[in-house]
């Protein structure tokens, strides 16, 4: 039995040292790799709206946060320019969905403007604008330790790496260029009846702000600001979206 049990340490104690050395080969590959390598990365979080700065609260195109999700798809080369220095650039496909607080709310388009107006409506469930933006990111970054620690996919598998991933933070901006949007309306009456609209809504075409993204170890964040409004000068509401959430 303690013949068994040693040889069993043993192989423990020895699967733990290739390991550590594995780790500690691939972090000094990394780190003097230098040049640019590519990885697919998720944006993934909570979207919402300011107007003049804060929560439209009350308004009858007020976002209700949970509901209203936040996606992008991206491809993220990441270029060490040197030292600390990091360059993140990429394209990306990126989800806005804002679902509004008051479910009979409706997105009507007149010939000028684009009006928000509650309707009486027995059981109305759901209320929600979606947009899809082609864009493209550039966001540099300060990395304090090693990067080896950040979690994304990579060549199709999914590496959280070790536990020596150091700080990093950076700012950066986005742009990007409208190729979808629609209205979705779904209501409870003699079933489930959903209603869908696709149409420009007088929104932007382009999309354009500024990201602040962090990171320890394993865990990044991010936060978009977009510097345009959401719809055309004097068609619309004047809003600005937010977004922020979680990198994958």
């Amino acid at each position: 039995m303690k013949t068994t049990m040693y040889f069993i340490l043993l192989l423990v104690l020895s699967g733990q040292v290739a390991f550590a050395q594995d780790q500690e080969e691939n972090k000094h590959e990394y780190k003097h790799r230098g040049g640019t390598h590519n990885h697919f990365d998720i944006d993934l979080g909570l979207n919402n709206w300011l107007e003049d700065g804060s929560n439209p609260g009350g308004a009858a195109y007020e976002v209700k946060p949970w509901g209203s999700w936040y996606v992008a798809l991206k491809s993220i080369n990441d270029t060490h320019t040197g030292g600390k220095f990091h360059l993140l650039w990429g394209p990306d496909v990126s989800f806005y969905t804002f679902k509004f607080q008051d479910p009979s709310v409706r997105l009507t388009k007149t010939d000028n403007e684009v009006i928000f107006s509650r309707e009486d409506i027995s059981g109305a469930r759901k209320s929600k604008l979606e947009v899809i933006y082609l864009g493209f990111s550039v966001v540099p970054m300060l990395q304090f330790g090693d990067r080896h620690g950040h979690s994304h996919w990579d060549h199709g598998d999914f590496a959280f790496g070790s536990n020596s991933g150091g700080f990093r933070v950076g700012v950066g901006a986005y742009g990007g260029y409208r190729i979808g949007s629609k209205v979705k309306y779904v209501v409870n009456s003699d079933g489930k009846n959903k209603d869908k609209d696709h149409d420009n809504f007088f929104l932007e075409n382009w999309r354009y702000g500024l990201r602040f993204q962090a990171g320890f170890r394993e865990v990044d964040f991010f936060f978009n600001y977009d510097l345009n409004e959401i719809f055309s000068e004097g068609r619309g509401p004047a809003l600005n979206a937010i977004s922020f959430g979680v990198i994958l």
